[in-house]
């Protein structure tokens, strides 16, 4: 099993390992810049020691030359390749060639398992070329160059605890908001609306995120409400139809035919009205899930309009034989090469919704009713007219409400047919609006915003 490692662990860790490397990083320039150091003053002490030599040499090279002082040893390499003077110790002066091939520089020569510093210094005379090499106990500049590396080692070990115990306590003030806001999250209730996420004075990155998650959190409780207040509404809206339903088939018992046959038929049309609430609330119910509203091109729109209205027709006229319904289109189309933000089976279910209420508010009498559609670079705007009256002034300003209806008794509408007008238009980028003329008609219009490339 995975174990888990808290952010607070985890913003430590990080922080250290970024710490100890910075640390580190510094350490080695510090040592290298030391070593150059400790390799100027030897090179300044060795050519030093070389310096009385020369001076020796130049003087009288056949007098005997005095011996070096503590720690220090010297060679003397006669033009003849003749030693005059050999201090070094064991095994050094065997790399004689190659140190004086490397010319007068300060050199690391390794002998046995010491590394020494050799500093080579020509002396021109008249017989030829002297060299005198010059060296020290390595144990001088190692004694230094290890005491920086134990000092750094501790400086580097107490630094990472340091900052592991700042980063700890840091990262747990940091973090303490936090811990505060999910402790409230556990005890809020998604009901209650008085209790939110406490949102701290500083204007940083917690109290942002605590305005984010209050907002999620409204609109989680506002959907909850909109769930809850449609199933009461839906059982509300159901328990009559079915009431109905179940006492129209207790009416079927077999005595009278003529009966049975009216009570089969208005058992159908009453199941045919469940089957229409179903399946509003189904659409309702699309359109909250879906976020994407889609998109259509003009030419799709300007189809959707003739074909359905010349369906529509047709069904009207079956629907009411005896009553003139004059159902006609407009279309303005300025720009066909812009796509609006609606699919087109969501704009054709708004058109039929639109023009079965208008059909429903005229009851059994002729109705007129002209569909418009005008496109532009903007948007759509399509707009449903009538001349059934209008709504009444108190169900105009509620009418994209889910189930409000007319008080007509004839009227058979489930009264969601303009909210899911209304939640399409909403999500499409636009908004649907009612120009109601009392006693006369009423235009319903719903625009539609561009979709983005």
């Amino acid at each position: 099993m995975r174990r888990r490692i808290s952010l607070r662990a985890r913003i430590t860790i990080g922080s250290t390992l970024v710490a100890v490397l910075l640390l580190a990083g510094a350490s080695a320039i510090v040592y290298a810049h030391l070593t150059g150091i400790v390799a100027d003053k030897e090179r300044a002490i060795l050519h030093g020691i070389t310096e009385v030599y020369r001076g020796a040499i130049q003087e009288d090279p056949n007098e005997r030359f005095p011996p070096p002082g503590v720690k220090q040893h010297v060679a003397i390499v006669a033009p003849d390749g003749t030693e005059r003077m050999n201090t070094f110790p064991a095994g050094l002066l065997d790399h004689a060639t190659e140190i004086i091939a490397e010319g007068p520089r300060l050199q690391h020569v390794r002998a046995g398992s010491k590394t020494f510093f050799v500093y080579v210094d020509p002396v021109e005379t008249a017989d030829g070329t002297w060299y005198v090499l010059a060296t020290r106990d390595t144990d001088i500049a190692e004694d230094v160059l290890s005491d920086v590396v134990r000092l750094m080692v501790l400086v580097l070990a107490a630094g990472a605890l340091v900052f592991a115990a700042g980063s700890w306590f840091v990262a747990g003030a940091a973090l303490r908001p936090v811990d505060h806001m999910r402790r409230s999250a556990q005890t809020l209730v998604v009901s209650r609306r008085g209790e939110l996420l406490p949102v701290g004075d500083a204007h940083d990155d917690l109290a942002d995120l605590a305005r984010t998650l209050n907002d999620l959190l409204e609109r989680m409780r506002a959907a909850t409400d909109r769930e809850r207040q449609m199933v009461s509404d839906a059982s509300h809206e159901l328990r009559n139809p079915l009431a109905v339903l179940q006492a129209q088939f207790e009416l079927i018992d077999g005595s009278d035919a003529a009966a049975d046959a009216t009570a089969i038929r208005e058992a159908r049309a009453t199941l045919a009205r469940l089957t229409r609430i179903a399946d509003s609330l189904l659409q309702l119910s699309r359109i909250d899930a879906v976020g994407d509203a889609g998109s259509a091109t003009a030419e799709q729109l300007v189809d959707a309009v003739t074909d359905r209205i010349d369906r529509l027709r047709l069904q009207s006229s079956e629907r009411t034989p005896g009553r003139n319904v004059d159902l006609d289109f407009v279309i303005d189309v300025a720009d066909d090469r812009v796509r609006l933000r609606v699919r087109a089976d969501d704009f054709t279910r708004i058109i039929d919704n639109l023009v079965d209420n208008a059909l429903s508010a005229a009851e059994s009498e002729d109705v007129r009713i002209l569909v418009s559609l005008a496109v532009t670079s903007d948007g759509a705007r399509l707009a449903v007219s009538d001349d059934a009256g209008g709504f009444d002034p108190e169900v105009a300003d509620r009418a994209f409400e889910r189930f409000v209806r007319g008080r007509a008794p004839s009227y058979s509408g489930s009264g969601l047919g303009l909210a899911i007008v209304a939640g399409l238009a909403e999500k499409s980028g636009g908004e649907a609006l009612i120009e109601n003329r009392q006693g006369v008609g009423a235009t319903v219009v719903v625009t539609f915003g561009v979709a983005d490339d």
